[in-house]
């Protein structure tokens, strides 16, 4: 059964600590070479687990770079490729931090990874120009329970990518997902303020799963299947990124650096498209100044700036929305 627009002021919230993944998620490895067996799989239970499919070396990289990083916070030793916590909680607002600038353009851009997600999304693969870091430390933070597509409108055939690159186990915090509950629409409560929190009945607490993923695994989650990164209990630092994939040919999501901008317009230099001017409404997801937070379309013109770093989400010539970029 579809869920209708969730507006229940008074429900109660449901939360990370409500939620047991009693399931386990399914390998979809056997699938790869057969799209339509792979998009059956995917529509109806709403991920794709694919176990030791990126290339090794890229992976090893990646983590090198991250944890690097993380010492150079004061957040494990260097060196530690097991990434054991010595303490030093995680700054703020470090999930599209410049200090990770290009770790998973550089994985995801590998042509033995690019292969892969050819083969996800049915045709050549190009980065959404939007990424989330994760390096979190024991009861450190978690990701609310959400649907990524509630928070990226107008992004046409994309699939979200969720990337380990070290072991995390269940005791690591990795991600849960509702399973099928994909095929049900959105449970956001708009009701609520943002992070309009899903009403605690809403999902089925036996459609929960998880496992221990694994350097090299990735995790495709449908846009509108319900998520969250469970809580970290180790003594080692969590380290992951996500990501969208696109089609290279037909990107809806595209890079840009604002040029000029009226009440109901932005002008922006885009990567492929040269300068472009898009119109913007009330209906336009805008969040420029923080990716967390809807801003007011009135004041759009005042606090959108030329210099400015975007994500452009398009359909036709109008703006579907406009997000600070997290190029990855």
């Amino acid at each position: 059964m579809t869920t209708d627009v969730i507006n229940r002021p008074d429900a109660e919230d449901l939360s990370v600590s409500d939620i047991t993944a009693s399931r386990e998620l399914q390998s979809c490895n056997h699938l790869l070479d057969d799209h339509d067996a792979l998009e059956r799989f995917y529509h109806e239970n709403g991920y794709i687990l694919l176990r030791a499919v990126f290339d090794p070396g890229s992976v090893e990289r990646a983590r090198d770079e991250m944890l690097a990083v993380a010492a150079r916070l004061g957040m494990t030793e260097p060196g530690d490729r097991d990434g054991k916590w010595t303490g030093t909680p995680l700054p703020g607002n470090m999930e599209e931090s410049e200090l990770y600038a290009g770790i998973a353009r550089k994985l995801l851009e590998h042509p033995a990874n690019l292969a892969v997600l050819e083969k996800v999304l049915g045709e050549p693969a190009r980065a959404v120009p939007i990424v989330q870091y994760r390096t979190y430390p024991p009861n450190g933070p978690i990701t609310v329970v959400h649907q990524d597509g509630f928070y990226s409108p107008g992004i046409q055939d994309y699939k979200p990518v969720w990337v380990p690159l070290t072991p995390c186990t269940r005791d690591m915090g990795g991600l849960a997902l509702a399973v099928g509950q994909n095929k049900r629409g959105y449970f956001h409560n708009v009701g609520k303020p943002s992070p309009y929190p899903f009403p605690r009945d809403a999902v089925p607490d036996d459609a929960w799963a998880t496992t221990d993923y694994h350097p090299g695994d990735v995790l495709i989650v449908h846009p509108y299947t319900p998520h969250c990164g469970m809580p970290n209990t180790s003594d080692r630092l969590r380290i992951t990124f996500d990501s969208r994939v696109q089609s290279a040919a037909n990107p809806s999501a595209i890079a840009a650096t604002v040029k000029a901008v009226t009440p109901h317009s932005v002008t922006v230099d885009a990567e492929g498209l040269g300068e472009r001017t898009f119109t913007v409404d009330a209906d336009t997801f805008i969040r420029v100044l923080h990716p967390g937070v809807r801003e007011k379309f009135e004041d759009f013109a005042d606090y959108t700036t030329p210099g400015m770093r975007l994500v452009v989400v398009r359909d036709g010539d109008r703006a579907v929305m406009l997000r600070k970029a997290a190029e990855g």
